[in-house]
């Protein structure tokens, strides 16, 4: 049952509460309004109270539930994980002869956890040699010299990033290119000429700050 479905149902109820209110008022007024049908329509009102109280109750315990018992898919499918790396593991405990079985049983399930994640929505950022450095999904630990990668793209991946669906869960860590370092040289050589720091007069944005 989602969020509409809910409100739609408090509204149905709300609006059902009134009219039967207004029935009753009526059914009162056409009488003349003795304490016979006042007390039926307080019992009435009494009765409808009482079921929009259980209504929020039941709505609020489905709430306790969601958050709760939300991952439990998720938990499910890395049990499955969970199986496969202790099977690996119980293959690094037996003779030398099994490293071979214990690597392809850890590559097993390193592919099975990739694959767990993209059925759940998480995908890599997107941080190969030569990409364009992105602020939003990249974060530039270091800057180097690189005699074939531009200034501004990236060198190498330190730490994968990952996105849930359109939301960063964390930044791809990477090294930047700050282009050749000939070019860096002969400016700084030509700020220390000028009695300058050679800091700024490069005009490179430091992408560690």
């Amino acid at each position: 049952m989602n969020s509409e479905d809910k409100n739609d149902k408090t509204g149905q109820i709300e609006i059902s509460e009134e009219d039967e209110m207004n029935e009753a008022a009526e059914d009162m007024r056409a009488e003349g309004g003795d304490d016979k049908n006042y007390k039926e329509l307080y019992q009435r009102y009494v009765r409808l109270a009482a079921d929009f109280e259980n209504y929020k109750k039941r709505l609020a315990k489905e709430k306790a539930d969601i958050i709760a018992y939300g991952n439990e898919e998720l938990i499910k499918a890395l049990l499955n994980v969970l199986d496969n790396l202790e099977r690996a593991l119980s293959h690094a405990e037996g003779p030398e002869e099994d490293t071979k079985a214990v690597l392809e049983g850890v590559r097993l399930v390193h592919k099975q956890f990739l694959s767990l994640l993209d059925k759940f929505g998480v995908e890599p950022v997107p941080a190969e040699r030569g990409l364009e450095f992105d602020p939003r999904v990249h974060q530039a630990i270091e800057r180097v010299d690189s005699m074939d990668v531009d200034s501004g793209r990236i060198i190498s991946e330190m730490l994968r990033g990952y996105m849930l669906k359109d939301r960063l869960l964390r930044p791809a860590l990477v090294s930047v290119s700050k282009g050749r370092g000939e070019s860096r040289d002969t400016g700084s050589s030509a700020d220390k000429n000028n009695g300058g720091d050679g800091g700024n007069s490069s005009g490179i944005f430091d992408l560690t700050d």
